[in-house]
């Protein structure tokens, strides 16, 4: 357990950095450690759309605070015609079926993703808010333990309710994200995913309504199931999901090391020789996974977790990364050791509360390899990613390095590019949009581009393969759909699931919107 001094040090250190998987903050916590545990959010009077947009985003998209031409901006507000908040499935078929066949509907809480458009959606849209769907269900099955998880709960709520339970899950390091939404469209978990896969590939049932308002209960021997755990933001609105838990022993623990730098320079070579031994010794070791974070605040946050089939010193193991700050001369702003699941899980909440803005522009981008990369690629990662985003325009913005591969490459195929890769670098830019002049904000994204536009030009790495890890409303700089969902057969699968279950484009507010619209 880390002391009070050490997370001071450690938030002082990387106060603009944000996690991954960042989203809706919807700040609701579980209560008590019963087998079934609910909460009601407290009642919130709706009022106008700025007003709920308000409450609702935790960022928009930074190609939304964009000047037009004539140099203004314009306020950045949720232009749907209703905003409903159901409190359960049988709610949610009726307003479905209430509505007019080609009604756009926009669903928030169960359909998150990187640029907010479900919750700006359009004039002629109905949105559904499911923050009030906060059940988690406990229950033992024949070989463990299953939880069953609402459309309204977000993974500061989770990870509590699964600690009191001794359990583990793959979740993402954003407190407030939503649970499902970050399920439904190809989510990963950096600490976790190498050791315990995709949260997709851990579930086992889920509840949904679809375009005609048809309740349903999907299990993997359904067709649309499999494609709702990637690409399900687009087919249909999902109630809950059922996982299955791990137990909190698979992780043995985990060390970070936040070091100091000055110059950019210091922060290319630090990472390139970083991502050596990312390359040499974590990736051909299933036990162990690493995660290099270069911040905006001039800071590199190197976290390794340790499963438990791990064997040896924790301490040793992450000793090269050490004296290659100590050779370097960079300073160690902190040090921590994590005893558990919970600890690991729990870690960058405070860090990630710190992240605000008027607004919080965001985009994000990834790049990564299916296999070991070469060395070409790392050096590309180093001198391009790491040396060329707009860390110092833009500073709360962050290059994460990480490990996949392992369980999630090895278990089921569902729609997620994150299946393929073993090597994977967000670019996460943020900035406070009310900070930055018109021209500022346009070079800030500008520069984004440019990066993500190198990189389609390095032979054997993959750009923008992720639904939650790329930028859907970047102005023609489109994913391929055959990359976002995981090959070409699976995005054939999911373009006739599309075409069969919601022929009308109902759910058209989704990270695939430009693949299957």
């Amino acid at each position: 357990m880390q002391d009070q001094e050490t997370r001071i040090s450690r938030r002082t250190a990387i106060k603009g950095a944000a996690a991954s998987g960042v989203g809706l903050i919807v700040g609701c916590e579980i209560a008590g450690q019963s087998s079934t545990q609910k909460t009601t959010p407290p009642e919130v009077t709706m009022g106008s759309n700025d007003e709920w947009f308000a409450r609702r985003a935790w960022s928009v998209s930074a190609n939304k605070v964009l000047p037009r031409a004539d140099g203004t901006n314009g306020t950045v507000t949720s232009l749907a015609r209703r905003i409903e908040r159901p409190r359960s499935a049988e709610d949610i078929a009726a307003i479905v079926k209430s509505l007019p066949a080609t009604t756009p509907i926009a669903c928030v809480c169960g359909g998150h993703e990187s640029s907010g458009v479900a919750l700006v959606a359009n004039r002629d849209a109905v949105i559904l808010d499911l923050d009030r769907l906060k059940s988690i269900q406990f229950e033992s099955a024949d070989d463990g333990t299953l939880v069953t998880v609402g459309s309204g709960v977000v993974f500061r709520e989770l990870v509590e309710a699964v600690k009191a339970h001794g359990g583990a899950l793959p979740v993402g390091t954003g407190p407030g994200v939503g649970v499902v939404g970050y399920t439904v469209n190809g989510g990963l978990s950096s600490y976790f995913s190498r050791r315990l896969g995709l949260l997709g590939q851990r579930a086992v049932k889920m509840t949904v309504v679809t375009a005609d308002g048809e309740m349903r209960v999907l299990t993997p021997e359904d067709e649309l199931f499999t494609v709702m755990v990637g690409a399900g933001s687009a087919l249909a609105i999902v109630v809950d999901i059922t996982f299955r838990l791990a137990g909190a022993g698979v992780i043995q623990g985990a060390e970070q090391r936040i070091f100091g730098f000055e110059t950019r320079s210091q922060a290319v070579e630090f990472s390139r020789k970083a991502m050596r031994f990312m390359k040499d010794r974590v990736m051909p070791n299933d036990s162990v996974s690493l995660e290099i974070v270069v911040t905006g605040t001039k800071a590199i946050v190197a976290t390794t977790v340790f499963y438990d089939n791990f064997k040896g010193s924790t301490a040793e193991f992450v000793k090269p990364l050490e004296d290659l700050a100590s050779r370097m001369t960079l300073p160690t702003l902190a040090r921590a050791h994590w005893g558990s699941w919970y600890e690991a899980a729990a870690a960058l909440w405070p860090v990630i509360a710190e992240q605000k803005g008027n607004p919080l522009a965001t985009s994000y981008h990834c790049v990564g390899t299916t296999g070991i990369p070469v060395d070409a690629v790392l050096d590309f990662v180093g001198d391009v990613v790491v040396g060329e985003a707009p860390l110092d325009e833009a500073e709360m913005s962050i290059v994460e390095i990480r490990t996949l591969g392992g369980e999630a490459q090895r278990g089921p195929r569902i729609p997620s590019g994150n299946c393929a890769h073993a090597f994977f670098v967000d670019l996460v830019t943020l900035f406070d949009a009310s900070a930055k002049s018109p021209a500022e904000r346009q070079a800030i994204v500008d520069l984004t581009n440019r990066v993500v536009d190198k990189a389609r030009a390095v032979p054997g790495l993959v750009v923008d393969f992720s639904g939650t890890h790329s930028q859907p409303d970047d102005v023609d700089r489109s994913a391929i759909a055959a990359e976002i969902f995981g090959s070409v057969e699976m995005a054939r699968v999911v373009e006739a699931q599309k075409q069969k279950v919601d022929p009308e484009n109902r759910f058209r507010f989704n990270p695939f919107a430009k693949l299957l619209g």
